[in-house]
């Protein structure tokens, strides 16, 4: 595996986020837009159910919203460089499962290989952090040797 490929995968993973980014801002405004043009009818609870209703997906869209904002962040720090163990940014290589360290976007195909994109923070992504090749880790139950990091 080359560099190329992880600048596939970082690239790759750029615009999924973008592509989250683009759907939620919709969604935000579609939800902002339904308040606005809620009129309060004679069944006032009804009107204030929905209302709630459509407040509670207006916050849930800002946390999504702030998420990707924090993995796009995260994204621009990466070094597509070649890591010594596993960290952010690395492809890690297992027997198993070949693991690049960025963002929670679960399993991706890119350049026709699998690859599973995890979080640092996620039980996984925290079990790899500082790892060389040849080390072994159990994860759910599983050994995995590490054979290569990129």
């Amino acid at each position: 595996m080359d560099i190329k490929i992880k600048k596939q995968l970082l690239d790759h993973c750029f615009k999924r986020v973008e592509g989250r980014v683009t759907e939620i801002t919709f969604a935000l405004q579609q939800a902002q837009e339904a308040i606005e043009g809620d009129t309060k009818s004679s069944a006032g609870d009804k009107y204030e159910t929905s209302r709630e209703m459509i407040q509670q997906d207006l916050n849930r869209y800002h946390m999504q919203l702030s998420q990707a904002k924090k993995d796009w962040a995260l994204l621009q720090k990466i070094n597509t460089g070649v890591k010594e163990k596993a960290e952010i940014g690395a492809v890690v290589a297992t027997e198993q499962v070949t693991y690049f360290v960025a963002i929670s976007l679960g399993e991706q195909q890119v350049d026709g290989m699998r690859f599973m994109v995890i979080s640092p923070s996620s039980p996984i992504g925290k079990l790899l952090l500082g790892h060389k090749v040849g080390n072994e880790i159990f994860f759910n139950g599983t050994k995995q040797q590490i054979i290569a990091i990129y």
